[in-house]
C-alpha cells in the first residue's frame, strides 16, 4: 500500500479481493473491495445488524407497516444530501428500487414482493407489496442489496456503463476519493453527512490477496481491520500474541450448505439427493471447528433464531451403505463410470475450501468422482449464478435475524437461488409466514419450512460457522461496543481510542 498514511485518523482495512465496480444495487461481487466501499458511501432506508432483530434508521427516520403487511410507509430524513450537494428525496428511492426491479438487477433479489412504490411527497413514500410480507423490512436492511442511488446521475443511462459505477456519488458517511485497481480504494469522511460525522478522516482499503499476510498486517499494527471470511479458525494462530489487535468472535449468521443443480435430471430424483446427504460424514469437519463457536451442523437454521428454529428438522444421517444403494437405485452409478461431478465454492469464503475438500472425499467414498473448484466472485456470478455451470456447490449466507431473508436463496425464482431450487411445499411455508405479523405464528411456518427441506432433501446443511473480526485496539465503536447496532461492514461510527 502506497497511499500516504496519517496515523490515528486513518482506518486501514485489509481486503483480499479487488474492486470491480461500486454499484452493488446493479450487480454483486461478494467480498470484493467494492462490496465494502458501497456499504460505506451509500445509504439505504433502514439497517439491520445480524445480532439484533430490530431495524435501525438510515435514510428513513420513521416507518410503519400496515396491519395486513401489504404496505409500508417511510418518512425520510430531510437533511440527507448526496455527496455532490443535491438533496436526497423519495424520488431517488423509488427510482432506484423500481429500476432494479424492472431490469432484474441485483437489488431485485430482495425487492421481488414490491408491486409499486408511491411517492407521497419530497420525503415520504409508500411501498405497495404484491402479497403480505411481514418480513419485508428485514429484506430492505440486509447487506448491500437495497442501497439508494442518485436519480439525477442514473436516470436515462444504461446502468451497465454508467461512469458513476466507478466514480460513485453516495449519501453515506464517507465519500469516494481514489481507486487504484488491484492496490487500494480510498474514502474520506464527508463533512456534509446528515448523520453523526465519522471520527476517522479516511478509510483505506488495502487489497491483499495473500490471506496470511492480511492477518499479519492487522496483528502487527500495519492495518486496523480484517474483513469477515478472511480469518478462519485454522488461521487464528497468526493473530495470537498481537499487542495491537484483538479477535472478537461470535456465532455466525448462517451455515455452509451443499446445494444441487436442480436443472439437472439426476438431482430431480430425491433418491440421488438423499444419497449425497447420506454420504456426508460431518466428523471430517471437526478439525475445522472452533469448540463453542462453530461446529459441524445438520440443522437447517442456526439455533440463534430461537423463535423459528426446528430442533426436529435435520439432514439424513451419515450412512454410506444407504448412499451406495440409493445412487444405484437412482441410476447414478448403475450404468458404470460416471462423469466427474463439479463441486464449486467461492474462494472469498476461505473456510469453504476445507469443507468442500471433506465433502468431496465423502462422495468419492461412495463411488462418485468429484472435481473441486474454487471460484472468485466475478467467475461465480457468471458460471454459477448466470450459467448454472456446476453440479454441486458449497455456499453460505445470512439466515438471521429473520428467516425471510433466506427466500432469495431457496424460494422458487429467488434472485440468489443459484441452485434453481423449486419446491412448492417450501414456497407455501414462506407465503404463510409472510402473511401474518404474529411472530409466534410466523415461527410455526418457518419450523415447517425446515421440515420440508429435510424431508425433501432440497439442500444439505454442513457447518455452522463462526465469525471472527480481527480489529485494532486503537479504535472503538464496533457492534458489541455501542448501543446503535451498526453492522460489521459499516465504519461510520468507528473512532480512535483517546
Amino acid at each position: 500500500m502506497t497511499a500516504d498514511h496519517r496515523p490515528g485518523r486513518d482506518f486501514i482495512v485489509e481486503v483480499p479481493a479487488p474492486a470491480v465496480e461500486f454499484n452493488e444495487v446493479y450487480r454483486n461481487f461478494v467480498g470484493s473491495a467494492g462490496y465494502f466501499v458501497a456499504n460505506n458511501i451509500y445509504s439505504r432506508l433502514v439497517v439491520f445488524d445480524t445480532g439484533s432483530p430490530a431495524a435501525y434508521p438510515d435514510l428513513a427516520e420513521h416507518w410503519e407497516m400496515a396491519p395486513d403487511a401489504r404496505t409500508l410507509r417511510f418518512q425520510l430524513n430531510r437533511h440527507a444530501r448526496w455527496h455532490d450537494g443535491e438533496p436526497v428525496t423519495a424520488e431517488d428511492v423509488a427510482y432506484t428500487h423500481l429500476t432494479a426491479l424492472a431490469n432484474g438487477y441485483h437489488a431485485a433479489s430482495f425487492l421481488h414482493d414490491v408491486r409499486d412504490i408511491e411517492v407521497l411527497g419530497p420525503h415520504e413514500l409508500r411501498y405497495v407489496l404484491r402479497r403480505p410480507n411481514a418480513g419485508f423490512l428485514a429484506q430492505l436492511g440486509n447487506l448491500v442489496f437495497a442501497h439508494v442511488l442518485p436519480k439525477h446521475l442514473y436516470e436515462g443511462t444504461d446502468w451497465a456503463t454508467n461512469p458513476y459505477n466507478q466514480q460513485p456519488v453516495g449519501s453515506g458517511p464517507f465519500r469516494f476519493v481514489e481507486h487504484v485497481p488491484g492496490e487500494r480504494v480510498v474514502l474520506e469522511a464527508w463533512d456534509g453527512y446528515w448523520g453523526p460525522r465519522p471520527q476517522i478522516d479516511r478509510v483505506i482499503l488495502d487489497i491483499e490477496p495473500d490471506l496470511d499476510e492480511a492477518v499479519r498486517k492487522v496483528a502487527d499494527g500495519r492495518a486496523h481491520y480484517l474483513v469477515q471470511d478472511v480469518l478462519t479458525f485454522p488461521r487464528l494462530h497468526l493473530a495470537e500474541g498481537s499487542t495491537t489487535a484483538s479477535v472478537w468472535r461470535k456465532r455466525g449468521p448462517g451455515i455452509a450448505v451443499l446445494s444441487f443443480n436442480h436443472t439437472q435430471d439426476r438431482w430431480r430424483d430425491r433418491r440421488a439427493r438423499a444419497a449425497v446427504a447420506h454420504a456426508v460424514d460431518r466428523r471430517r469437519l471437526v478439525p475445522l471447528a472452533d469448540p463453542g463457536w462453530s461446529e459441524p451442523y445438520a440443522h437447517y437454521l442456526p439455533r440463534s433464531v430461537d423463535w423459528a428454529f426446528a430442533e426436529d428438522a435435520t439432514a439424513p444421517a451419515h450412512d454410506p451403505a444407504e448412499a451406495v444403494r440409493l445412487l444405484d437405485a437412482a441410476g447414478i452409478t448403475s450404468s458404470g463410470r460416471q462423469p466427474a461431478l463439479r463441486l464449486a465454492y467461492m474462494k472469498t469464503f476461505t473456510g469453504h475450501a476445507g469443507i468442500a475438500a471433506a465433502v468431496a472425499e465423502d462422495l468419492r467414498a461412495v463411488g462418485l468422482e468429484v472435481d473441486v473448484v474454487g471460484l472468485d466472485s466475478p467467475t461465480w456470478a457468471r458460471q454459477i449464478g448466470r450459467d448454472a455451470d456446476f453440479d454441486l456447490t458449497i455456499s453460505g449466507g445470512n439466515m438471521i435475524p429473520d428467516p425471510e431473508i433466506t427466500a432469495s436463496r431457496f424460494e422458487t425464482g429467488g434472485g440468489r437461488n443459484h441452485a434453481r431450487l423449486s419446491d412448492p411445499e417450501a414456497d407455501a411455508c414462506y407465503a404463510a409466514a409472510r402473511a401474518t405479523t404474529d411472530r409466534s405464528r410466523r415461527g410455526e411456518h418457518y419450523r415447517e419450512l425446515q421440515r420440508v427441506w429435510a424431508r425433501n432433501v432440497d439442500w444439505v446443511p454442513l457447518f455452522w460457522y463462526a465469525a471472527y473480526y480481527l480489529r485494532s485496539d486503537s479504535f472503538f465503536g464496533w457492534p458489541d461496543q455501542v448501543g446503535f447496532r451498526v453492522p460489521f461492514w459499516h465504519w461510520g461510527r468507528i473512532r480512535p481510542v483517546p
